[in-house]
């Protein structure tokens, strides 16, 4: 009894993987949210905050990072991000207490959230913060790509 019901747990988390894996525009666009801006990146800061060249800076919003090798953290948003053009997505502008706006980032042209690709790299993992739940439905997604992909 307990084996089918592991069985039927694996089933459903199956399945709901693969409903929620349909597609790149489906995945982005429960993090769509309201514009908040765009701009050009200048410098990348560390594993999830970045600086526009009208000098804002980007936190990020969504995903915790994986800190096992910062300079790798670094280099891989780098690498994304550094000197491209992006949209800015996120339910608030206000700033941190740091002045960092939280935002979903979107590269020009793609509607994937870069957050999205940080982690189906495994840079990243899902934070428990994001209260949409197709946001976060998507990003989980994305997540679940990363494990596959390791094992």
């Amino acid at each position: 009894m307990i084996r089918a019901s592991r069985h039927g747990k694996h089933i459903a988390a199956s399945i709901a993987v693969m409903l929620l894996s349909t597609g790149v525009q489906a995945r982005a666009a429960g993090c769509s949210f309201e514009s908040l801006g765009e701009g050009h990146v200048a410098a990348v800061i560390d594993a999830r905050t970045f600086r526009l060249d009208d000098g804002r800076e980007v936190r990020l919003a969504g995903i915790v990072p994986v800190v096992a090798d910062r300079t790798r953290a670094v280099a891989t948003l780098s690498a994304i991000i550094s000197g491209r053009d992006v949209t800015l997505h996120g339910e608030d502008d206000t700033p941190d207490r740091y002045g960092r706006q939280s935002a979903f980032a979107f590269l020009a042209g793609s509607g994937t959230p870069v957050q999205s690709e940080l982690l189906r790299r495994g840079e990243a993992l899902v934070s428990t913060e994001v209260t949409d739940k197709d946001c976060a439905a998507g990003l989980a997604t994305a997540e679940a790509e990363a494990r596959r992909a390791k094992n």
